[in-house]
């Protein structure tokens, strides 16, 4: 991880995103040893610590350090959690020393928090080391993606590792969250599709799978059914923005750190269109940032299966549905006769109300239109509750115009061949 920063020749300066000091810093230190070793090398270490106190207890030396580095000494300093140089001396360690033929001097600043100049960020190694691996952890502790050594080792003593992966997402601002499994109710009529996502999943090898339709017909629903049996990820989108010039984009990279350590999930986007909508007046930071989605969403290297939604699809960018994007894309229309049938039958049963064969008449009726009727039946009564729902036909705008759209880009998920790819 280390060893191509170590010998490196233009890159002087690595900042390691980390809160396992200890573990990293040991981990430089054997990468350096080992190429001490093995290239017949004589690199040396100085360890610095915060309180400018290294931890063998010289205190640090700033002028030896920029004298080391106008020399080009083959060096290797270690600062944890404290920056050595002020954010004009960086600039200029950068632009006048370490950008030569062969960059010998080499700091690493350990710390989560550490800003990169934003002039010089492209002439910086960023490396994130959040967690462990397995083989990184101390024997007898059960192991967990998500979680640093040290919160393995409390989520070990307190018998719970769920909890401590949340805690992990939690400190994301607000970018991730776990979708949270309570009542959820069944899809009818689409464990054909539910079953073809678990497939790819599974595999390890997929991408992710857009969902498209109108509202309530189930695409939200089939991420939080998924959450019964898999951690499912909750990706705020909005979330992201930041008022300060390049700091959305250094959010969103720290966010595909922070799921590629996390490890194998879902990824759940609701209502992507919104990202795509805020791309008219932003100077372009949209655009960007769904640039860097679609990056990621084709070379990301852990199994991090993404399942987008999108209700609007008037304004839908064809770079986003282009072949080879997603693995598929299923489009979610109002259920036909057939399925309404069995919709109503197990709200019926589910809230004891009798079953409405009128209801089952209605053209371009959803299962949240159904659920919704059903669930204040058990109140007032079917005849009454549907006086009183409103159906998404009649209240959303544009639906007829989406239909047309979802058939043009997707496959319908009502589609009998899909149990064929099963």
């Amino acid at each position: 991880m280390f060893e191509n920063f170590i010998l490196s020749k233009e890159k002087g300066l690595c900042v390691v995103r980390t809160k396992d000091y200890n573990r990293v810093i040991k981990k430089i230190i054997k990468e350096i040893q080992k190429i001490n070793r093995e290239r017949n090398k004589e690199i040396k270490i100085e360890l610095h610590g915060e309180g400018i106190r290294t931890f063998e207890g010289m205190e640090f030396d700033k002028e030896q350090l920029i004298k080391d580095i106008k020399e080009n000494v083959e060096k290797v300093y270690i600062f944890r959690n404290f920056a050595p140089l002020s954010e004009d001396e960086i600039v200029q360690f950068i632009e006048k020393y370490t950008q030569k033929e062969n960059t010998r001097t080499k700091v690493f600043i350990v710390s989560p928090e550490y800003e990169i100049p934003t002039s010089v960020e492209p002439h910086i190694e960023e490396i994130f080391d959040y967690f462990p691996s397995e083989d990184e952890i101390d024997k007898g502790l059960k192991y967990a993606e998500g979680l640093s050594l040290v919160e393995l080792r409390k989520a070990n003593e307190d018998g719970n590792i769920t909890e401590y992966r949340k805690r992990i997402l939690a400190k994301s601002g607000g970018i991730l969250e776990v979708l949270e499994t309570h009542d959820v109710d069944t899809p009818v009529g689409l464990d054909d599709t539910i079953k073809l996502i678990e497939k790819v999943y599974q595999s390890g090898i997929g991408r992710g799978t857009l969902l498209l339709g109108v509202p309530g017909t189930g695409k939200t629903l089939i991420a939080k059914f998924l959450s019964k049996k898999y951690p499912v990820i909750k990706f705020n989108i909005g979330a992201v923005y930041n008022k300060y010039v390049g700091e959305t984009e250094k959010r969103l990279r720290d966010t595909f750190e922070r799921l590629k350590q996390f490890g194998n999930c879902f990824v759940f986007i609701d209502e992507f269109e919104k990202l795509i909508a805020n791309g008219n007046g932003d100077s372009g930071v949209s655009k960007r940032v769904l640039g860097e989605l679609l990056f990621w969403l084709q070379d990301k290297e852990t199994n991090n299966y993404v399942i987008a939604t999108m209700n609007d699809i008037s304004s839908l960018p064809v770079e986003l549905v282009r072949p080879g994007r997603w693995d598929f894309t299923f489009g979610l229309t109002p259920p036909p006769k057939e399925i309404r049938k069995e919709i109503i039958k197990y709200y019926s049963e589910k809230y004891n109300v009798p079953f409405d064969e009128n209801l089952a008449g209605i053209e371009n009726i959803t299962p949240a239109d159904i659920s919704a009727i059903y669930r204040l039946a058990s109140i007032v009564g079917v005849e009454k509750a549907k006086k009183f729902v409103k159906l998404t036909k009649d209240i959303s705008p544009r639906f007829e115009e989406t239909l047309k759209a979802v058939e043009r880009y997707a496959v319908p998920v009502y589609q009998k061949e899909i149990e064929d790819l099963i």
